[in-house]
């Protein structure tokens, strides 16, 4: 089960505590669609995350617009980012917003070349078989990182 809209915004000025916005619907979605249902979350700046309720946010579904009332306890900050999730009828089947967070700094190993094994250094090892599993942990790592990056799961 998944959304039924999802909203990205940036908001104009500071927003209060019980304070409103209004945001579009998502471009196929109407009030029509939407009317009636619960579970929605909202993430603030990727970090911040508030269900729809008595502490996080209500929606109104208008004619045109959504109008998003503030009851997280606190302002939401002027130009802070905000996804809006609208769900279906509970939490669980609401459409969780992702998170995606900055991968790191892709490695970089000197010396060695890579391969697909990481070699049995034994007793009497040598400088090389140490560079070359090197080598092989930091390529394929970078790999992994790639993959998350291109599943936009990191930025």
């Amino acid at each position: 089960m998944g959304a039924l809209a999802l909203v990205s915004t940036t908001l104009a000025s500071a927003v209060a505590n019980n304070g409103t916005f209004t945001v579009n619907y998502p471009s196929g979605i109407t009030q029509a669609r939407l009317l009636g249902c619960s579970g929605g979350r909202m993430i603030v700046n990727n970090d911040l995350g508030y269900d729809e309720g008595a502490s996080g946010f209500t929606a109104v579904y208008g004619a045109s617009n959504i109008t998003v009332t503030n009851t997280t306890g606190g302002a939401l900050a002027a130009g802070s980012n905000l996804i809006l999730s609208f769900g279906e009828n509970t939490r669980d089947g609401s459409y969780n917003v992702p998170v995606r967070a900055a991968a790191p700094v892709a490695l970089t190993a000197a010396t060695g070349t890579a391969s697909d094994t990481i070699a049995d250094v034994g007793a009497a090892f040598t400088q090389t078989t140490l560079n070359n599993n090197f080598k092989s942990i930091a390529t394929k790592l970078n790999q992994v990182l790639t993959a998350l990056e291109a599943s936009s799961i990191t930025t």
